[in-house]
């Protein structure tokens, strides 16, 4: 997954991506005194490499016949490399999510195998009950699976304890059925942990955070910015908007965040903001009190000065819980030489055994719910909640939760791109919710089309 866009890529990912659409399948099956080289395309994040490298080495150790290669770029290479190897004809034979173009995206344009028959045929070792239904459909485009589950993130309330026991708040409830906790009780929680430390005039500790894109927190008002088909993976013709309830929901979810910066002073100032981004990720630095959003804002080391804790999503409308789930599939490439090597590769990476030790290592939750339990002990050392408040939090988020939009919608980041800036001047106080959002409608609107253009529709 990816929560930031680079915008300069577009046009790299769009134009190749049409000469994909447009080539030919090579297609070669490798004598079977071939040894097979497999290769995986990955990201040069810091905590995957190393923890990639150990499980290439002990694979590579028990599979003589094949030799997995890992190709590792920068985040910001990862798509332009992915497709101009596309374009070359030369693919990796397993590549993810691990950028900005999603599953749905390489779907599209015929990238991925289907691994339905794979998957029936190792139905007893690969065990697809033992996955999230959410994480499943995660990796599913209009009824076929193109990938199973590797990594997993979800969404969640992250604070920091100590702040609260120096306000003398009690923590949030772990209880996403508790509709005492609302949008606006988060609200008033949050100007209870807003001061200013050094009475110098200047907020020095912010109450609250949402780190939700457009589409998450429309959702969270009850609507939705596409159809419902588009995420099973047909592309957007135009924004769901024209709906007044998606419309009225999207209008009223950003006045909401407008108010906590301009009205409520609970939340920083884009400028702030980057100000804080600058030390670190801002529920770390001790300058946010609480932040929604996915999990990565608990990924690596906490510092130790802090406790921290997690809860449930509080309700914005009565009865309305809708959440994201970032999922990451693994994916076989269609024209790969050796797809039945590379599946068992796959198999290998998603297998409990290797994803209790990527818990272990990274700290990161699994697709897998029966290794929840080894999750919530990796990070009980570090948070508050007991086990059994932990067990109640991974329910809900895996409950009200839905696929990311990065990943189940065609072209997501040239529209994300469009509503960022487009929502700019609201965040800054500089136009109205209404203003901006009749504006930014048109604007990704026509980024739609720009979309639909690049695959020949």
């Amino acid at each position: 997954m990816a929560r930031r866009f680079q915008g300069r890529y577009i046009l790299v990912v769009l134009v190749i991506g049409s000469v994909i659409l447009s080539s030919p399948v090579a297609f070669a099956s490798p004598s079977s005194a071939q040894k097979a080289k497999v290769t995986v395309l990955w990201r040069d994040d810091p905590q995957e490499v190393p923890v990639l490298d150990e499980f290439i080495k002990d694979f590579n150790s028990t599979h003589p016949n094949i030799t997995v290669e890992a190709i590792v770029v920068p985040y910001d290479e990862y798509d332009p490399k992915l497709f101009s190897m596309w374009a070359a004809g030369t693919p990796p034979d397993i590549f993810w999510c691990a950028a900005e173009s999603g599953y749905v995206d390489h779907a599209i344009r015929d990238m991925n195998l289907t691994v339905d028959p794979l998957v029936n045929k190792d139905k007893d070792v690969v065990n697809i009950e033992d996955f999230y239904p959410a994480a499943i459909e995660g990796a599913t485009f209009r009824g076929e699976l193109k990938g199973l589950p590797f990594a997993q993130a979800y969404t969640a309330l992250f604070y920091n304890a100590t702040l609260f026991d120096d306000a003398g708040i009690e923590y949030p409830t772990t209880d996403w059925e508790d509709e005492s906790w609302t949008w606006d009780k988060l609200v008033e929680i949050a100007k209870k942990l807003t001061k200013d430390i050094d009475g110098d005039g200047k907020i020095d500790q912010y109450g609250f955070l949402d780190d939700r894109d457009l589409f998450e927190i429309a959702w969270a008002w009850g609507g939705d910015m596409f159809d419902p088909n588009v995420y099973e993976g047909y592309p957007p013709e135009k924004l769901a908007l024209d709906e007044l309830e998606n419309y009225n929901a999207l209008l009223t979810a950003l006045q909401e965040r407008a108010d906590l910066v301009h009205k409520h002073k609970v939340s920083p100032t884009p400028a702030t903001q980057q100000v804080i981004e600058q030390v670190g990720p801002p529920l770390k630095t001790g300058k946010v009190g609480m932040v929604i959003g996915g999990d990565w804002a608990i990924w690596g080391a906490m510092p130790k000065n802090y406790k921290w804790g997690i809860g449930a999503v509080p309700y914005s409308v009565p009865g309305v819980k809708r959440v994201c789930l970032y999922t990451d599939p693994l994916e076989i490439a269609r024209t790969s030489k050796y797809p039945d090597e590379a599946w068992e590769f796959v198999k290998y990476l998603v297998s409990p055994p290797v994803q209790k030790t990527f818990i272990e290592e990274t700290g990161r939750v699994s697709s897998r719910p029966s290794l929840r339990e080894e999750y919530i002990e990796e990070i009980s050392s570090f948070i508050v909640n007991t086990e059994q408040e932990l067990d109640q939090v991974l329910s809900g988020a895996f409950k009200y939760c839905q696929e990311d939009a990065e990943h189940t919608v065609f072209g997501f980041y040239k529209l994300q791109f469009v509503w960022t800036s487009e929502t700019d001047p609201l965040w800054l106080g500089k136009k109205g919710a209404k203003e901006v959002l009749d504006a930014m409608i048109v604007k990704v609107n026509q980024a739609i089309e720009e979309n639909l253009r690049s695959i020949g529709k």
